[in-house]
């Protein structure tokens, strides 16, 4: 227990870095590119390093009273949960399986539904959990579903895929050579 204790002194402060705010959320564009290229095991190691990257920075010299609020906020639902923390925290995971299953069954519609809903809902949280200092969250997160967004709605006008909600099925007759139609 004292070597989790001990790690987690030394990660916390650098959540604090606004960087590990604003790398994080982007880690849901490879996370969709692997889906959408079914590769499980760069998948893995996406999610692995979406996980991990909250204390890959160093910690800041000075911290932003809106950001350490709003982890302060954090820590407290993790180190004395309430029924909020075990009804939200399931969320995450839902979020990124969710994520996932959009791209892998290649909708872009549902994979932007998924990402702008969800980082929305995030932003909405922070706020309602940590007042006026969740507002913190909406640059970093915000900057994201517009980068996500555009790189969508780019790509799918460079591949002419359809932005839609049904998403493509990969057909035997898709598959199939061209000579054998």
């Amino acid at each position: 227990m004292d070597l989790l204790t001990d790690f987690l002194t030394w990660a916390w402060p650098r959540h604090l870095n606004p960087l590990s705010w604003y790398v994080r959320p982007l880690f849901f564009l490879p996370i969709a590119y692997f889906c959408w290229t079914r590769r499980p095991l760069a998948l893995a190691l996406t999610i692995v390093a979406m996980l991990t990257s909250f204390f890959w920075f160093p910690a800041p010299e000075e911290t932003d009273p809106a950001m350490a609020a709003v982890l302060e906020m954090e820590k407290e639902l993790f180190t004395d949960p309430t029924w909020v923390t075990w009804a939200t925290l399931p969320l995450i995971p839902a979020l990124i399986g969710s994520l996932c299953a959009a791209f892998w069954y290649r909708s872009l519609g549902w994979g932007l539904v998924v990402v702008n809903g969800g980082l929305a809902l995030k932003i909405a949280w922070t706020v309602a959990n940590s007042g006026s200092d969740g507002l913190a969250t909406l640059l970093p997160l915000g900057l994201a579903m517009a980068v996500m967004t555009a790189v969508v709605v780019a790509v799918a006008r460079w591949r002419s895929l359809p932005l839609s909600l049904t998403g493509r099925r990969d057909t035997d007759r898709e598959r199939a050579p061209a000579a054998a139609r």
